[in-house]
């Protein structure tokens, strides 16, 4: 979320560590596991306040956090970025009051590009990256300061335990999308003479379930004739936001194409969707809705296995989703990826399948149907290694170390 309020009066100083963690709402979804961030800072002796950007007129807000006089300030996804204005310019309040304001990219940066695009020239700014194609995001929205990278994790006290007896034996897990619902709304929105960059982009992308959406992008464009190329080139300077809206566009469509391409290869097969089905489900498929985190845990411990694919929002990195799958003991079915032997390690812990290789995802999935005790072998593993590996203690003591080291710095400048 974005704020612009009047220059505020100087900037604030403070020797101890102090650090604010700004959000908008409550931690929800997959942002729940910063909770985990916050109880560890205090654990290690920090100062926090946990400020919700939400509630209440945002000067009050801006005097809280002026009262507490934080060091850093902490949001997700740079949405607990302000800015004020001085002399018809626009300034980061981290500039403007002197604390560093750091923003943990647990997605895709250019999903909230707005924030971003504001703050591009602020000097206080630390990004953080959970998937190191993020940095190359952020370099592309203005970004100078090259940021640091944790890998995803998990909150075990948000964590349940697995049911004695798993019911349910195959499931999805993520909402899915009809990609031909996707196109259509953006064929009535985007000029037509651009539509061609849209398909053939996120088809690409479809074909290529590694490339980023940027580079998918540039290479694609480049075997445009030269004038639409120049006259897209036009349209996109003159419109930068719609050019980033576009790019997010692309991203879902490819994603929610390989989404349904999959679950087509299960048609006629009894599955659970863990998320909103939009669209006519296929054969067998039952779409659940889970209303509430615990609602979500009893299904995940229910479930022998569950398939995830990976969103073209998460590049390269293992992302929060199947972390929490494997961390109620399910028996893991991902897409893989080159990156993937660096966090489990395929067929031991986790189960691999090529994104367009219907033969194999027939295949596996039938293996793991008759022989549930090897996919629970599997589950346990996968679990094993989450909870030695991927919780949240040494990425918040990475941080909290990080912010003593940038104290100590300024204190001896």
């Amino acid at each position: 979320m974005f704020f612009k309020r009047e220059l505020l009066d100087k900037p604030v100083y403070n020797q101890s560590m102090r650090v604010a963690f700004l959000k908008v709402g409550e931690y929800e979804g997959l942002a729940r596991h910063i909770k985990a961030f916050i109880r560890r800072f205090r654990e290690k002796g920090a100062e926090v306040l946990e400020l919700n950007l939400a509630e209440g007129d945002i000067n009050e807000k801006v005097k809280e956090l002026m009262d507490f006089s934080p060091i850093f300030c902490i949001d997700l996804n740079a949405n607990g970025v302000i800015t004020v204005s001085q002399e018809d310019k626009k300034t980061a309040l981290s500039d403007a009051l002197g604390f560093v304001h750091v923003s943990i990219f647990t997605d895709e940066p250019m999903f909230n590009f707005l924030p971003i695009l504001d703050i591009s020239s602020a000097t206080n700014f630390l990004p953080v990256v959970c998937d190191l194609k993020y940095a190359d995001s952020l370099a592309f929205m203005g970004i100078k300061q090259p940021p640091f990278y944790i890998t995803p994790f998990i909150d075990l006290e948000q964590m349940g335990k697995p049911e004695a007896e798993r019911d349910i034996n195959l499931a999805f897990f993520e909402p899915v999308i009809d990609p031909n619902i996707i196109a259509n709304s953006v064929a009535q929105n985007l000029r037509q003479e651009f539509l061609g960059v849209f398909f053939e982009v996120g088809d690409f992308m479809f074909r290529n379930p590694e490339v980023h959406i940027l580079q998918a992008h540039d290479y694609i464009l480049s075997m445009f004739n030269p004038s639409l190329q120049e006259e897209y080139n036009k349209w996109r300077e003159e419109n930068p936001q719609d050019f980033y809206a576009l790019l997010n566009q692309i991203s879902l469509y490819a994603t929610a194409k390989k989404r349904w391409f999959l679950l087509s290869f299960l048609d006629g097969m009894e599955l659970k969707v863990f998320g909103e089905v939009q669209g006519e489900p296929f054969d067998g498929h039952q779409s659940i809705v889970p209303q509430s985190l615990s609602e979500l845990l009893e299904l995940l411990g229910r479930t022998s296995l569950v398939i995830t694919s990976y969103p073209h929002s998460v590049p390269t990195g293992v992302g929060f989703v199947p972390l929490e799958v494997a961390g109620m003991g399910c028996a893991m079915m991902v897409d893989y990826r080159a990156t993937l032997p660096g966090f489990f390690q395929p067929e031991e812990e986790v189960i691999t399948y090529l994104p367009l290789d219907r033969a194999e995802i027939e295949e596996k999935v039938m293996y793991y149907m008759d022989n549930p005790d090897k996919a629970l072998e599997i589950g346990q593993k996968a679990q094993k290694k989450v909870f030695e590996k991927y919780t949240h203690e040494d990425r918040a003591d990475f941080l909290y170390d990080l912010f003593s080291n940038i104290l100590a710095s300024s204190q001896k400048s």
